[in-house]
């Protein structure tokens, strides 16, 4: 494993070394915690030079692909067990450690993950887009959105394990063993994901069509799949993956797009059959990923009072119905507000509302709830969709997904029902 150092930031010279795994990489460089106030110190880069200055000119090869995820208050975080969680799941080999600007409420932290065999610098973009791809198919777009984006640079140096004294309690470095990145794979990838600035900001949702790449038609993709979940059969999924990335990309839809080996046409495959094939590879893993991590939370029922009223982060849970209340909105439309109690994990004895819309309403409102309503039918066994069925559900335990919705125009945080899984 050949990386750079620096004894400071402040200077660019660097010296080449080199360790006999990344492993061993870990232990000396990136373990030793430094309590510090202000960040100053060692630095490391995953590329090596052809003298002893850090630029661009000068960077040889890279061996480590490096993600910083810097995230503010108000993101949709994502914690360094999730992230651990992805790794471990792909089998990555890897290490994390907080950055000295972590606190428990935001975690700030980085990911190290080695190469196979070192890459040039011209190709680090895609083969760190590829990487970052993968990664984000298991968190929905979130991941793009909380990088710094010096990941695409070659020359970047990164300090390595440092705390504030007064944040030292939630530092944390830990190494897990695993494969390292194939170099060739992701190379062949062709990954453009996150290139662009525009999709590697935090926005505003945009139009089908004017996204780059995965960054915007796979997003919105991935959470139709999920919405999906538990609720339709593969096929199903597949064929409606397909239908929306029609209507919303015409003419540059996601599995059409070339620039991905994997949608490229096989030998005697025609482009309807590469698409097929790859949109079913896609959702097998997607729909993988979301199986295990249903397997993976605690169903036992826990009766209690609630231990907290703060809004509660996005997670699974065990849910009963405590009341459904049909009535009108103002313009005269059918509506029902649903009350629902966690039934298990450390927020149970916490209710959630959740507000349905019927006749009378906005298409999308109706369709938006309809559909939620027959998976909350298929989950609670009722005899059919409509208002009038919904309270035969009273105390049925379902699990669903509790959805943080952040607030807006001066309304506090607030969290709804995001799904309900009917099968696992």
């Amino acid at each position: 494993m050949k990386f750079g150092i620096q004894y400071s930031a402040a200077t660019r010279h660097i010296k080449n070394c080199q360790t006999a795994s990344f492993r061993e990489f870990y232990d000396n460089v990136l373990q030793a915690e430094s309590v510090v106030e202000e960040k100053n110190g060692r630095t490391f880069t995953p590329a090596i030079f052809r003298a002893p200055e850090r630029t661009i000119e000068n960077a040889m090869e890279l061996s480590m692909i490096v993600l910083d995820i810097d995230q503010k208050p108000g993101d949709d975080t994502i914690t360094l067990e999730e992230m651990e969680d992805a790794l471990i799941d792909m089998n990555f080999e890897h290490c994390i450690y907080t950055s000295h600007s972590n606190t428990a409420e935001c975690p700030r932290f980085r990911v190290v993950m080695p190469l196979d065999t070192p890459i040039q610098p011209e190709a680090l973009p895609a083969v760190a887009a590829a990487v970052i791809e993968c990664l984000d198919g298991f968190f929905d777009g979130r991941l793009i959105r909380v990088l710094d984006r010096c990941w695409q640079e070659v020359s970047r140096c990164y300090f390595t394990f440092m705390s504030h004294p007064d944040r030292k309690s939630a530092a944390m470095s830990f190494y897990n063993p695993g494969r390292p990145l194939c170099a060739l794979d992701l190379k062949l990838a062709q990954s453009s994901y996150g290139l662009d600035v525009e999709s590697s900001t935090p926005g505003k949702p945009r139009t089908p069509g004017t996204a780059v790449g995965a960054a915007g038609r796979s997003f919105e993709l991935n959470r139709i799949l999920g919405g999906m979940f538990g609720s339709a059969n593969e096929e199903q999924i597949v064929q409606k993956i397909l239908e929306v990335d029609q209507e919303q990309n015409p003419g540059s839809e996601y599995f059409r797009d070339q620039s991905y080996a994997r949608h490229k046409p096989r030998a005697g495959e025609s482009q309807n059959a590469a698409a097929l094939r790859a949109c079913r590879s896609w959702v097998k893993s997607h729909l993988n990923w979301l199986r295990r991590k249903a397997r993976g939370i605690d169903t036992t029922i826990v009766n209690r009072k609630a231990q907290s009223k703060d809004p509660m982060p996005n997670h699974e849970a065990m849910i009963r119905l405590k009341d459904f209340k049909p009535g009108k909105t103002k313009a005269g439309g059918e509506t029902a507000l649903a009350e629902f109690e966690i039934v298990s994990g450390e927020h149970a004895g916490r209710h959630v509302w959740h507000r349905f819309y019927g006749t009378g309403n906005h298409p999308t409102a109706i369709k938006i709830s309809t559909e939620m309503l027959e998976k909350l039918e298929t989950a609670a066994s009722l005899p059919s969709a409509q208002f009038s069925d919904v309270l035969k559900a009273k105390d049925v335990i379902v699990h669903a997904r509790i959805k943080l919705k952040p607030g807006t125009g001066g309304f506090p945080d607030q969290n709804e029902i995001g799904t309900f899984f009917t099968q696992q």
